[in-house]
């Protein structure tokens, strides 16, 4: 089964989300980070060496655990595609479904919980759940999640049409706020491509590319999620010009070791677009979006003189309608699309939220907000 919802966008500025939430190693992670902090605070009890060589001959009788010994001191460089357990996955979740097939059992019911252990038996690269108090059951329509969560000034998503009414998830914290008895995650694949961004005066970017003042640091994503799967809560020195700058992953946050100014890091992946004749249920999607709630619904607006903005809309002049522009964000939200008006070409980049004009190479900024 899953679950088929509808999506409104949200950001910063949305009321459950609070100015001071700030961004912490257990914050910016995937379902199976904070699955390791469980692991950590609920037993102290040892992984047991036999079951990781391969072979342990107590079986369950066995006095100590059989789980990943790296997954219980806080770091799985494999994480969900890990062949050994995890304890999310040796524990709470077998006895949680233990108790929902007898539940169901007793009832008559069909037990149609999925198996949480990896997103390769469909061959997808992610795949987003819910759990409602019955196990973990897919989210229909994920890519929308997947599309705003790989976004770092994403800091949540609402979805309506659950059993539970109206939810709302943080990105952050990777939790479903006001809701202490729901859980969501994110499943990945060894193959998903991690990205680091900092909070910089003009908004996120992207480590290793230059930023507005055509500065790019001397380290790149690659090179710090390779540094953070050795060590989780270690930390990274580079430099910018002759400013030396760390980073620290227990934190999630950019220091300056020099004048002591702290930014905010996150840590969200490369968005792989859906395949196939995906468009058209998307732009559906958006339409009903407009349709359902409308208060929440994405506008693109450009820059205009006088520094007012101004809302894109299709006409003879203009060949992108600001629905046109949220579809194709939608399908990748680190690309860019080029449009005309009259009949002069344009540029918009999402990743710097920035519009240009082809022929002349005058710049104007975008962005997106709910209305």
């Amino acid at each position: 089964m899953k679950y088929d919802l509808s999506f409104s966008f949200l950001d910063s500025s949305f009321s459950d989300f609070s100015d001071t939430d700030t961004d912490s190693h257990s914050d910016s992670q995937s379902s199976s980070d904070s699955d390791q902090g469980q692991a950590e605070s609920k037993t102290k009890q040892n992984a047991c060496q036999y079951y990781n060589d391969g072979h342990c001959r107590y079986g369950k009788r066995c006095r100590d655990l059989h789980v990943c010994k790296y997954f219980l001191k806080g770091f799985c460089r494999y994480e969900s595609a890990c062949k050994l357990k995890h304890i999310s996955d040796s524990s709470t979740e077998e006895k949680d479904r233990g108790r929902l097939t007898h539940r169901k059992k007793r009832s008559g019911c069909r037990d149609r919980s999925r198996s949480p252990e990896s997103v390769e038996d469909n061959g997808r690269p992610y795949r987003w759940q819910l759990d409602m108090g019955e196990g973990w059951e897919d989210v229909a329509h994920d890519y929308i999640l997947e599309a705003q969560y790989s976004q770092p000034n994403n800091k949540g998503i609402r979805i309506y049409n659950t059993p539970c009414g109206a939810l709302s998830i943080d990105f952050t914290r990777m939790r479903i706020l006001k809701k202490t008895n729901l859980r969501v995650r994110r499943k990945d694949s060894p193959q998903t491509e991690w990205l680091w961004h900092y909070r910089g005066n003009q908004g996120w970017s992207q480590y290793g590319e230059q930023d507005s003042k055509s500065k790019a640091s001397s380290v790149s994503s690659y090179k710090l999620e390779r540094e953070y799967q050795k060590n989780r809560k270690g930390t990274v020195k580079f430099n910018v010009n002759s400013t030396i700058y760390e980073i620290r992953f227990k934190d999630m946050c950019q220091n300056n070791l020099t004048t002591g100014h702290r930014r905010k890091i996150r840590r969200r992946p490369k968005y792989e677009p859906p395949q196939g004749g995906i468009i058209s249920s998307m732009k559906n999607a958006i339409k009903s979006l407009s349709l359902s709630s409308s208060t929440n619904t994405p506008v693109w607006q450009f820059s205009g003189h006088g520094e007012h903005w101004h809302t894109f809309k299709k006409s003879n002049s203009c060949s992108m309608s600001s629905e046109d522009i949220e579809v194709e964000y939608q399908r990748n939200p680190q690309g860019s699309i080029r449009f005309t008006v009259n009949e002069k070409p344009y540029l918009l980049d999402f990743s710097r939220m920035r519009q240009t004009n082809e022929t002349t190479n005058v710049t104007r900024k975008i962005r997106r907000v709910l209305q």
